[in-house]
């Protein structure tokens, strides 16, 4: 096992959440464009698979695979779209913004407690 393979598993999620919500609120740009579908980010495993890679990878035969690192975009094909073909829905989007942003910020905290744990070990066990 890598000493940084949980803390470059947790930035690979930190990237992850930080596009979904750019294309997100992109989405919520398009609101009044005619004919406009959302679209969303998809990644092989999700973010449990992620968290629960992250918090309990011992080794790296442990691993699912759930980081691959590669994003697809995808349209939302479960969006209804309006009378003029745009299917965003603002309270929709929002709701999906509010939780992508729960979990980057809990990625963000395993992210700091990951190197605040790496800073320990390197001043041997001293704070500071």
């Amino acid at each position: 096992m890598d000493l940084f393979d949980t803390t470059g598993r947790i930035h690979q999620a930190l990237d992850y959440h930080m596009q979904r919500h750019n294309l997100l609120t992109a989405n919520l740009a398009h609101l009044d464009t005619p004919g406009f579908r959302p679209q969303d980010l998809l990644r092989g495993g999700g973010f449990d698979a992620e968290l629960d890679a992250a918090l309990t990878a011992t080794d790296s035969g442990h691993l699912t695979g759930a980081s691959a690192g590669r994003f697809e975009v995808v349209t939302d094909s479960s969006a209804t779209p309006g009378l003029d073909g745009n299917a965003v829905s603002v309270d929709r989007e929002a709701v999906k913004i509010a939780a992508n942003q729960l979990r980057y910020d809990t990625l963000a905290t395993l992210a700091s407690q990951e190197l605040s744990g790496l800073a320990w070990a390197a001043n041997d066990g001293r704070g500071g």
